[in-house]
C-alpha cells in the first residue's frame, strides 16, 4: 500500500478537492504520511516588461526578487499549515515544504528525493489553448513519475 503520499496544492480550492480523496486513503490504512508541497514562482517582471513592451516603454518599477519570494514562500507556508492543522484534527500524519522552480520538475524531484509512494493532485481542467499555453502540470507529472499518481479533475 501507500505509506509516503505527496499532495500537491498551490493555494486554489481546485486544488484542494484532492484532499477527502487522500483522506479516503488514510482511512483505509495505518502507519501513512502525508507531504503537502507547493511550488513557488517568482516572476522575472523585467524579462515579462522586456516581451511585452519595446524598450523605451519599459515601466521604471523594479522589483525586490528576493523580497517578492520570501513574501511568496511566507504565504504558502501559512497556507500549508492551514491544511496541515486540519488533516492533524483528523488523525493524519501531516508534514509540508515549499520549494521554488519550475513545478512538475519539483514535484518529480521532491517524490524523488523522498521515495514517495503516491502522488495525488488535482487537474485544473485545462484544455485547447489554455493547456497549451499553460502546459499541463498534471499531464508532465504523470509521464514522468516513478510512483503512481492519482489526478483528480477538479470541478
Amino acid at each position: 500500500m501507500y505509506h509516503r503520499i505527496l499532495v500537491t496544492l498551490d493555494g486554489s480550492l481546485l486544488a484542494e478537492q484532492v484532499l477527502p480523496h487522500v483522506k479516503a486513503l488514510v482511512e483505509c490504512q495505518s502507519d501513512v504520511h502525508v507531504y503537502l508541497l507547493s511550488i513557488g514562482q517568482v516572476v522575472d517582471y523585467a524579462a515579462a516588461s522586456a516581451m511585452a513592451y519595446p524598450m523605451s516603454m519599459l515601466p521604471s518599477r523594479t522589483v525586490d526578487e528576493d523580497a517578492e519570494r520570501r513574501r511568496i514562500e511566507a504565504d504558502l507556508r501559512d497556507y500549508l499549515r492551514s491544511i496541515e492543522h486540519q488533516l492533524v484534527r483528523e488523525g493524519v500524519t501531516v508534514s509540508s515544504e515549499v520549494r521554488f522552480g519550475r513545478p512538475a520538475e519539483e514535484i518529480i524531484s521532491f517524490a524523488n528525493d523522498l521515495k514517495i509512494d503516491l502522488i495525488a493532485m488535482s487537474t485544473h481542467g485545462r484544455s485547447g489553448l489554455a493547456r497549451w499555453a499553460y502546459g499541463s502540470v498534471a499531464d508532465r507529472v504523470l509521464h514522468s513519475a516513478r510512483c503512481p499518481v492519482l489526478l483528480v479533475r477538479a470541478k
